[in-house]
């Protein structure tokens, strides 16, 4: 009896050796974190309503719409090393003459190493926009997110609607 318990027992401490070393090199492979427990709306705040998504595979990333305020939120929620602080941004810009505008007041970019999500960001982006000695009316946004695993994730523009007079 005293035999068979030791193959038995030499049997598991070789499959517990094969799973503790096969363990590393899938853990790159697949996400053994939970989903990221913050939302969108929760993270903006109260008011703000779901405009679009788009998925950058580490992240995805929200931009929000505050009718009251006509103001926009940005939030990149991270999907992949969520918990951990890694690099992820997230930037919106009032569109000026179809560029994203650099003035002060006018945009704002939150980037560093964050646990769940970068933002929110945010920018007022309807009505009548003084430039100089010239007034615009401009409705757009640029809006982008990206995180250490998007090499390049791109930029998007969006109009928000006229506001009612």
């Amino acid at each position: 009896m005293k035999k068979k318990t030791s193959v038995v027992t030499g049997a598991i401490v070789a499959a517990a050796a094969a799973v503790t070393l096969a363990t590393p090199a899938q853990a790159g492979a697949g996400s053994a974190q939970g989903p990221n427990p913050y939302k969108p709306h929760a993270v903006c705040g109260s008011g703000y309503t779901f405009v679009k998504r788009v998925d950058i595979r580490a992240a995805d990333v929200y931009l929000m719409w505050n009718r009251q305020k006509n103001t926009n939120c940005v939030v990149t929620l991270k999907k992949k090393d969520v918990g951990t602080p890694t690099p992820v941004t997230a930037s919106l810009h009032r569109a000026v003459d179809g560029r994203p505008a650099t003035r002060p007041g006018l945009g704002s970019i939150q980037r560093g190493s964050f646990k769940y999500y970068a933002g929110p960001v945010y920018v007022r982006a309807t009505g009548a926009l003084r430039l100089g000695n010239a007034s615009h009316l401009e409705t757009c946004v640029f809006w982008a997110g990206s995180t250490s695993h998007d090499v390049d994730p791109g930029a998007w523009i969006h109009c928000n609607p006229r506001p009612r007079d």
